[in-house]
């Protein structure tokens, strides 16, 4: 079966920036205790300005997707947990309201031996190792100082079908 990252576009210029968030709980390497500690609904503020871009997925300051993102990623997996980010513009003129949602995805250690790892822990090369991903569609790779989230090629074709807006695809190499 063939994989892909799942991260924010390279062509997003100016993603919407939410802040009032408590960037220590909200982090990327957040452990499934800190995960449950977080509010079911938060809110967070962004400028409001025509610049910034209502993006399906952010990144800081931890991974975030779009409520039509969260529901489509949660067809293909019922276990993902989800917390809400309910994000308002600190303007009056702008009448955009965007919910935010912080996924919470199994783990699954499945670098293959071939992958290059730099001295720090950085991945240069990520090769799949196919025989420990058995069916699982949509998860977060396991043993990476990144936060790389992993999505089969039914999850992916149907994020390009649906058109989201500052969603990326990387196609990752899969041995084993």
């Amino acid at each position: 079966m063939n994989y892909f990252e799942l991260l924010q576009s390279p062509k997003v210029e100016n993603p919407i920036v939410l802040t009032g968030l408590d960037k220590e709980m909200y982090c990327h390497d957040m452990s499934s205790k800190q995960f449950t500690a977080l509010e079911r609904l938060t809110v967070a503020y962004f400028s409001g300005s025509e610049r910034e871009e209502p993006c399906d997925i952010l990144l800081e300051p931890t991974f975030m997707v779009s409520d039509e993102l969260k529901r489509l990623l949660s067809m293909y997996d019922k276990e993902i947990a989800f917390k809400g980010i309910q994000a308002l513009p600190t303007v009056e003129e702008c009448g955009l309201y965007p919910l935010y949602w912080v996924p919470y995805f199994s783990e699954i250690a499945c670098i293959h031996k071939d992958s290059i790892v730099y001295d720090n822990g950085m991945l240069s090369s990520l090769i799949l190792d196919g025989s420990k991903i058995g069916k699982r569609d949509i998860f977060r790779l396991s043993g990476s100082l990144e936060y790389k989230i992993i999505v089969s090629m039914p999850v992916a074709e149907s994020i390009l079908r649906r058109r989201f807006y500052g969603v990326g695809l990387k196609k990752l190499e899969v041995a084993g």
